[in-house]
């Protein structure tokens, strides 16, 4: 049996002094040339990061700010995928207050040449609708309490005559029925009339409350979907446009740019 045992032990010696140099080989590979830890011999991925490197990857950049004073837009009118803060809210007269944008990139252009008077009603932006029919254009705001407003406005020319509060032609207020019907039904209207500054105050507020009442029986006996429909004149309080050129002459463009009626539709909350 001896030398049995003799002829094991001369199998193991090479067996260990093999393992000896193998774990010694371990060791050395497990430093580089300048003693950093190099992969880990057990699990073979590198030594993970620090927790603040970690941090500083996953940190996402901040929201942009909102101007001083602003509040967090409710629509985006500018088609550029933000919401476009608003940064006061204005009056314009007989309980129409609403919220300005603090930029308006697509705000309306005056037509003919005309200057829109500081703080236009008309500098708000609108909606891309068809107005095919229409002699007018749509305006789009928000009130404070964020209820959504249309504003159709046309010019007082293409219904009635001079000084007259009959309507002449109707088929820019049947093209308007259409339009509030298929876009904007069973909100509140209020039908607004304007005039130039010529002549008396106190015939222009006349006239304009007569228009906007002869507006207002014509929608309502033609089938105009709306929860109310009121009426308000408002003279030559709030022109949209400059009724004088730059060298101080009369402008007839501003004039008749501020004969208009407007429909202020708000929406159903």
């Amino acid at each position: 049996m001896r030398p049995a045992r003799r002829h094991t032990a001369a199998m193991l010696l090479p067996a260990t002094a093999a393992g000896v140099l193998l774990l010694a080989g371990a060791l050395l590979a497990g430093c580089d040339s300048g003693g950093a830890p190099a992969a880990s011999p057990t699990t073979g991925t590198a030594a993970p990061a620090s927790t603040e490197d970690t941090a500083s990857s996953a940190a996402e950049d901040p929201p942009a700010s909102l101007p001083p004073g602003a509040q967090p837009g409710l629509d985006d009118y500018d088609g550029d995928g933000q919401k476009d803060p608003t940064c006061a809210t204005q009056d314009f007269g007989a309980g129409l207050v609403l919220r300005i944008p603090c930029q308006i990139g697509n705000a309306h252009d005056p037509e003919n040449d005309t200057r829109l008077v500081k703080d236009s009603l008309y500098r708000l932006p609108g909606p891309d609708v068809d107005l095919t029919g229409v002699s007018g254009s749509i305006l789009e705001a928000r009130t404070p309490e964020g209820v959504h407003v249309y504003i159709v406005t046309f010019n007082s020319d293409a219904l009635f005559a001079t000084g007259s509060a009959d309507i002449g032609s109707t088929d820019t207020l049947d093209n308007t029925i259409k339009v509030i019907n298929k876009l904007y039904p069973n909100g509140t209207i209020q039908v607004r009339g304007h005039t130039d500054a010529t002549g008396s105050a106190s015939g222009n507020q006349t006239l304009s409350q007569r228009r906007a009442e002869t507006v207002r029986t014509y929608l309502t006996s033609h089938g105009v979907t709306a929860s109310s429909v009121t009426a308000v004149g408002l003279g030559s309080t709030q022109p949209l446009v400059e009724e004088k050129n730059t060298d101080g002459s009369a402008s007839t463009a501003g004039r008749a740019f501020n004969r208009r009626v407007e429909l202020v539709i708000r929406l159903p909350k």
